[in-house]
């Protein structure tokens, strides 16, 4: 039996690893203090080419800097997701609902999310709640189609169907500026309240830190319409309830410069929240008593060296703790409450190496093994869970040929599973080797016109829910298998007549998803999970990007994209056969026009999505047609800067997640300090 006394140690290891840091980067900045040369810092300079890469990848990426992520109506890493073109979101509705996303219809568990450049897992669900993720401490968000385009990477990302990328406010060496940092308070709708603070201090020529925290709370208190027929008449007013949410995220990190371009980091990241998970509304019920708590504890270490042109190397090293409690009260249960406790454990290392030994080609090869385990405590439910434990490894080798004209890469990724369990039967063990090929051509010798394409091979293994969950687990499933083509075109231009920059990309795809694990009845009351799915994507994806100036102090940014996928249950036999695969539109997209005057900013930003099916597509489970239409403004005063926002000003009532109502109009306060 687990003890639960195990599960609340998380806040002291963080404060005990925070104070370790601290003490182990004092002692090398007293070391740096006692150098007595005598010398004149430069402030570092960085030089970064990322329009240009925008056009010669080969593999579709975008991206959200922070200045873009500031002009969108985005509390959370979901709602700046929603900017992207080919993502679907699944939000359960509320600030304390869960939300994942998947890109081109191949579900949250083929897209990974890396978290500065390290791949985060959960190997019960396989699914990322980027709900918890809040925009304070994020500096950029990109989004991979494939794998990310850059060879420097660990083997890990190249292991999923699309990489959603997030890296955050990294500490910055500024000798002329030693300390800085922001102080900002959020308040709005359903009693939103979320101070924040972010501090940057350098200690001498050699190691700089950064710490950072946010609190949320909020009672999710929204109102909504439930209707029991067709007419005004027929529907009631109603409030959400048990959509509360207390949370508290804090993050610090270090680096230390051991020569030009070799540094080492340590970054360690603390989240803990209790919220309540807001039920499905059905007639004449809303409510439900069910509460989750999560404690995710985070420590990584980073040695990079990139002193030479010629050859790079990197090593990570990563511990992840994850604590989930679930409770439901509820009559149906022995003794009128349910309990469950989840606890899950990775150790992870990577090391990679990159090797230029000619300008134009780039060899790289990198290694990762991690181990992952799963205890599960209940009053009730998991008497037979089996406790397993997976070790997993990864060898990937990745080339890449590149001229102004021609950019040709692939890489060949191997994977090895070993799993073993307390009791009952394990998994059997996996290997396999996945192909990925990709190219882009510049057509034209004086215009930034380029075609691409890539070909990947990828698949996902099982989760622990898959496997071994009670009574519906298989431990002989096979991995899920994904080939994806891509054929695109892109185009940039920054000498157009009325526009300051132009960027367009169109890509069009097919997706052929085989041995999807889905759920079939064994018999009348139990079901059982199988290999027997099969869905094939036809999409194109469809991207815009201008700026218009409007004399010396103004100009104008739009931004747009647009999705058309057909995601088709192919399986042979299914009740669905032919039809959308649930929660897929066939529409989808979102638009922003900004303007900006010297202090001023404002801007107005939409989403948009077809109608879609919660699963056979029959009139009982379409989902309605939706648009979020929402407007801000934001006044900046030398080191404050004040931010309107209101979100959904049509007031549309909408769900993503049958039976889960979002939010109608509401409104965000921010006020920020620059110190």
């Amino acid at each position: 039996m687990l003890k639960i006394n195990s599960f609340t140690s998380h806040p002291v290891r963080f404060v005990v690893s925070a104070v370790i840091l601290l003490y182990s980067f004092s002692v090398a900045a007293a070391d740096d203090k006692n150098d007595t040369l005598h010398t004149h810092v430069l402030k570092e300079v960085k030089v970064t080419s990322r329009k240009q890469e925008f056009t010669r990848a080969s593999i579709p990426v975008q991206r959200l800097d922070e200045k873009e992520l500031n002009r969108l109506n985005a509390d959370n890493v979901t709602d700046a997701a929603k900017h992207f073109a080919g993502i679907t979101v699944k939000d359960y509705g509320g600030i304390g609902g869960l939300k994942t996303v998947s890109v081109r219809g191949m579900g949250a568990q083929q897209t990974g999310v890396s978290y500065d450049g390290v791949m985060l897992s959960d190997i019960q669900s396989g699914q990322i709640d980027l709900g918890r993720f809040s925009l304070e401490n994020i500096s950029e968000i990109s989004l991979s189609n494939g794998q990310p385009n850059e060879l420097f990477q660990t083997a890990r990302m190249f292991a999923s169907s699309g990489v959603l990328s997030l890296t955050t406010k990294l500490p910055e060496y500024d000798e002329l500026h030693p300390f800085s940092g922001r102080l900002s308070l959020k308040t709005g709708s359903f009693g939103l309240l979320n101070p924040s603070v972010f501090f940057n201090k350098s200690f001498g020529r050699k190691w700089v830190m950064s710490f950072s925290t946010d609190v949320q709370v909020a009672n999710g208190a929204y109102k909504f319409r439930q209707y029991y027929g067709t007419t005004a008449n027929q529907s009631q007013l109603l409030t959400r309830t048990n959509s509360d949410v207390q949370s508290i995220r804090s993050e610090i990190n270090a680096m230390y410069r051991l020569q030009p371009n070799e540094d080492i980091s340590c970054k360690m990241n603390f989240f803990d929240s209790e919220r309540g998970l807001p039920d499905g509304v059905t007639y004449y019920n809303s409510y439900n008593r069910q509460r989750l708590w999560d404690t995710n504890y985070l420590s990584q270490l980073h040695y990079e060296n990139k002193r030479s042109t010629l050859f790079q190397y990197q090593f990570f090293g990563r511990f992840n703790s994850s604590y989930n409690k679930y409770r439901d009260i509820d009559p149906k249960y022995t003794g009128g409450i349910l309990t469950d406790h989840y606890l899950q454990h990775e150790y992870y290392v990577s090391s990679s190496f990159l090797y230029r030994p000619i300008q134009c080609l780039s060899v790289s090869g990198s290694a990762d093994w991690w181990y992952n385990n799963l205890f599960i405590d209940s009053n009730i439910n998991f008497k037979k869970f089996v406790f397993p434990t997976r070790n997993t490894g990864l060898a990937n080798i990745a080339a890449k040929y590149e001229t102004d004209r021609l950019n040709l890469g692939g890489n060949l990724l191997y994977t090895l599973t070993r799993e073993q369990v307390r009791t009952g039967i394990a998994s059997p063990n996996r290997d396999k080797v996945s192909p990925s090929a990709n190219l882009s051509y510049k057509i034209l010798d004086d215009k930034e016109l380029r075609m691409r394409f890539f070909y990947k091979n990828i698949f996902r293994i099982p989760t622990f829910n898959d496997l071994y969950y009670q009574e519906m687990g298989n431990p002989n499933l096979r991995p899920e298998n994904t080939n994806q083509y891509n054929l695109g075109l892109v185009y940039r231009e920054v000498e157009i007549p009325f526009l300051s920059e132009l960027e367009v990309s169109a890509d069009a795809y097919y997706n052929q998803v085989t041995d999807k694990i889905i759920a079939l009845p064994s018999d009348l009351f139990h079901w059982s999970m199988t290999n027997k799915g099969k869905v094939a994507i036809k999409g194109c994806d469809i991207t815009l990007k201008a700026g218009i100036p409007i004399g010396k102090t103004d100009h104008i940014l739009l931004r747009g994209n647009y999705t058309f996928q057909l995601a088709n249950d192919v399986t042979p036999g299914s009740a669905n056969y032919d039809e959308q695969i649930p929660y897929t539109p066939v529409h989808s997209g979102s638009g922003s026009i900004i303007y900006q005057h010297k202090i001023l900013e404002c801007g107005y930003n939409l989403i948009f999505s077809g109608e879609r099916w919660s699963g056979q597509n029959i009139e009982a489970n379409k989902l309605v047609p939706y648009q979020e239409h929402s407007i801000f403004g934001t006044v900046t005063l030398k080191k404050y800067k004040f931010r309107a926002e209101i979100i959904n000003i049509l007031n549309a009532q909408y769900e993503v997640v049958k039976f889960y109502p979002m939010p109608g109009i509401n409104y965000r306060i921010t006020l920020s300090m620059n110190l």
